[in-house]
């Protein structure tokens, strides 16, 4: 990668842990040593592929199963003679237990090692998915909300432990393009969710959905055990490096602190906007004059636009490096947003401005990943992704709630789209600030 994704003097990976060994070690310890010292282990000297795709393949179907709930709440809400607003909770707390697996993800990793937070994360919101299917003729809310708060914090594990360890395995100058890679399933499976959801809701019902988004995760966990690789058991003293090394206070050491703060006001502001745009845009764009019939499809646009954000982000991040893409992809978000707020456009050309858009956010969201794999030690990594993912939910969450405020003041569509471009602008003075401290740190 270039100089603009190089961590700050003293923040770098440093020399980073490889593969080691087919797999036949017993997996028994924390997968992760110290850098330095006898313990240290070579740099890998090419990507592990089959890692990088089983690790996407779990982000995937974590983003799938994300958005099961809200494919079938219509039709639960009409079954259930129970209103939209009755699956309040269960909606949000499923939130709520993500954040719990991101801010756990750290201390876990450390503690069993990521292979096995990987593993174990899939097995368990894939497990109290499946449990949802089978238990969803009972009716119960306050069944399904406990339900879900198991499988938010199974989901909120898997990403952190994802990234990680995919990152890990692979040479220093790939592991942006890793970090991108295994991140994009995440949009991917909210994609997948949204475009087949509805097929499997009229084929399959509702418990279908749920039976599809808690198999096909058990059958990867098959794959996880057989190839993710294995690492042999750290000596005490390195297991006890490696705890101390995951704890929150290492992000917010004398020469990470800075960086640490401005990532997350990033993740929080760029996951303000998104939310807020994937939320409330086909209620936003009856403002613009759509009908209620069509005005689902500015979501469509934007949902689309940020997949293809998402893939450009891969390239980018490659010529021109990780900080600077940060800066650049959220600042074409801010100038589509202001464009569909003030030009006078025809309906064509506002739903390529959202895409573009949504390009622009869900690049951001994509990238703040993988700019918390160029700021953290291996070490650190999964405790800093976890974290930085964590204030992201929270944004995801605040947003929309502010853009609710706002509608039920009748503010105008336009005028909402105006000021979320706001936090954007701020967000890419953050990456701006994050990508000339790494331009200092490469030349010192």
């Amino acid at each position: 990668m270039s100089a603009g994704a190089s961590s700050p003097a003293g923040t770098g990976p440093g020399t980073q842990p490889g593969t080691t060994g087919s797999g036949a070690e017993p997996d028994t310890g924390s997968d992760t040593q110290p850098d330095t010292g006898a313990g240290a282990r070579a740099e890998p000297s090419r990507v592990r592929w089959v890692l990088v795709v089983l690790a996407f393949l779990a982000v995937l179907l974590d983003g799938f199963d994300s958005a099961a709930l809200a494919v079938v709440v219509p039709t639960l809400s009409r079954e259930w003679h129970v209103t939209a607003a009755g699956f309040t909770l269960p909606l949000v707390l499923t939130n709520i237990g993500v954040v719990l697996g991101y801010l756990s993800s750290g201390w876990l990793g450390a503690r069993w090692g990521r292979r096995r937070l990987l593993i174990g994360g899939v097995v368990l919101f894939a497990a109290a998915t499946c449990a949802v299917a089978a238990l969803l003729g009972l009716r119960s809310i306050p069944l399904l909300t406990v339900l879900r708060v198991l499988t938010g914090v199974g989901l909120g594990a898997v990403l952190p432990a994802a990234v990680s360890l995919s990152t890990e395995h692979s040479p220093t100058r790939r592991r942006e393009l890793v970090a991108v890679v295994v991140t994009l399933g995440l949009t991917s499976g909210g994609t997948l969710g949204g475009f087949f959801g509805g097929r499997l809701l009229l084929g399959l019902g509702a418990d279908g959905v749920f039976w599809v988004a808690g198999l096909l995760p058990l059958v990867l966990v098959a794959a996880l055990v057989r190839w993710v690789p294995r690492t042999s058991a750290a000596a005490p003293a390195h297991a006890e490096a490696a705890r101390e090394e995951a704890r929150l206070g290492r992000l917010f050491t004398p020469e990470l602190r800075t960086n640490t703060t401005l990532l997350w006001t990033f993740a929080f502001l760029v996951f303000v906007a998104a939310y807020t745009l994937t939320s409330w845009t086909p209620t936003l764009l009856t403002g613009y004059g759509f009908s209620p019939s069509r005005a689902p499809l500015g979501l469509a646009f934007v949902s689309f636009g940020g997949l293809l954000g998402g893939l450009a982000l891969i390239p980018l991040a490659a010529r021109i490096g990780i900080a600077r893409a940060l800066v650049l992809m959220p600042t074409l978000g801010v100038v589509c947003m202001v464009v569909a707020a003030r030009a006078d456009l025809g309906d064509a050309a506002l739903l390529l401005t959202l895409g573009g858009a949504g390009a622009g956010l869900v690049a951001g969201q994509i990238g703040q990943l993988t700019m918390a794999v160029s700021l953290y030690s291996v070490g650190a990594r999964t405790t800093g992704i976890g974290w930085v993912s964590a204030l992201g939910r929270a944004g995801s969450i605040v947003g929309p709630a502010i853009a609710g405020v706002l509608i039920a003041f009748a503010l105008a569509g336009k005028d909402i789209v105006l000021l979320t471009a706001i936090p954007v602008l701020v967000a890419a003075g953050c990456a701006l600030a994050l990508a000339r401290r790494s331009r200092r740190g490469a030349r010192s």
